[in-house]
């Protein structure tokens, strides 16, 4: 049945948050959804099957640019998936798990329910799997509450480590010393690190020695206390070398641990090490573990569509 009906916003700035910028917020909603949008002076008129669904997200993107907050396509499209699933998970719930980084002044808002789930999991449990498709902000945010629990004083140090796996290039034919050669495997938890710090207060805290950024092969034989250790990429962690890293934890410590089972990069037969302790801890009431799934991502709208059609070519 085609129904049709409007939204009323009066105020002009709230009514250029709601529809973005060249109407791209509109566009995202006619491409989610059976529905034809339209703007009008003081008015959003809408016409199709789900125009009465769509009425009541606009009627939350209002709410929320009149609180300030950030309407993007990610945000739009949770919303709409709620209300079609009639899902108990508001905006203002996400919204508590912000990670408000007070001394950048910066705040970043979980864009789908998983990454809130995620922020509050960080919070709940002192070890942490996330694992799910590229893209999906499991390392960023991640990064962004182990900063912003450093910068706070509740740790004194920052780990960050990672499986070095070759992928086509061996380690030895990379140019320079060892430092040198092993940075281009680190590069993306630099990249969070650039995107979150300021290069002076980054370069204050590795001064420090607040901020350690090293290969997982480095962790044997190590306690963690007294910091927060985020283990990237683990899906390329041996089942040894996961046994290992899990078994450091120390006083006042938080192990985070991320990767992309679907992505191993192990020589063939080695079995990855987080796909193992996936199954064996599962049951493990005192490990938080979070799933994130293809309507997580939150890059360039082509990468779910990338993922999927891998997905259906590996089935």
């Amino acid at each position: 049945m085609i129904c049709e009906c409007t939204v009323q916003i009066t105020d002009n700035k709230i009514m250029m948050d709601v529809c973005g910028i060249n109407h791209k917020n509109l566009k995202v909603l006619e491409k989610i959804a059976d529905v034809y949008v339209s703007e009008g002076t003081e008015e959003i008129v809408l016409k199709g099957k789900e125009a009465d669904k769509i009425k009541i997200l606009l009627e939350q993107l209002i709410g929320i640019a009149e609180a300030g907050g950030s309407i993007h396509a990610g945000l739009i499209e949770v919303l709409y998936h709620q209300i079609c699933s009639n899902s108990d998970v508001s905006y203002e719930e996400m919204m508590k798990s912000s990670i408000n980084i007070a001394k950048v002044h910066k705040t970043f808002q979980p864009r789908t329910v998983t990454q809130s789930k995620l922020i509050q999991a960080l919070s709940d449990y002192d070890v942490v799997f996330s694992y799910g498709p590229a893209g999906t902000g499991k390392t960023f945010l991640s990064v962004c509450y182990a900063v912003n629990t450093l910068l706070n004083r509740e740790v004194q140090r920052l780990i960050l480590t990672r499986p070095v796996v070759e992928a086509g290039e061996n380690l030895g034919f990379l140019p320079g010393d060892y430092t040198q050669k092993i940075n281009p495997y680190l590069t993306p938890l630099f990249d969070s690190l650039n995107r979150i710090l300021t290069s002076e207060l980054y370069a204050k805290l590795n001064a420090k020695s607040m901020i350690e950024v090293a290969p997982l092969a480095y962790m044997r034989g190590r306690t963690f206390e007294n910091c927060i250790v985020i283990l990237d990429e683990a899906q390329n962690a041996t089942c040894r070398q996961m046994k290992m890293f899990l078994t450091r934890l120390g006083e006042n410590a938080k192990l985070i641990i991320n990767g992309d089972v679907t992505q191993i990069d192990l020589p063939y037969k080695i079995k990855s090490g987080m796909v193992e302790a996936l199954d064996v801890l599962k049951n493990v009431p005192e490990i938080g573990i979070i799933e994130f799934k293809e309507c997580d991502v939150v890059r360039h709208p082509v990468v779910k569509k990338i993922i999927s059609a891998y997905k259906k070519h590996e089935k």
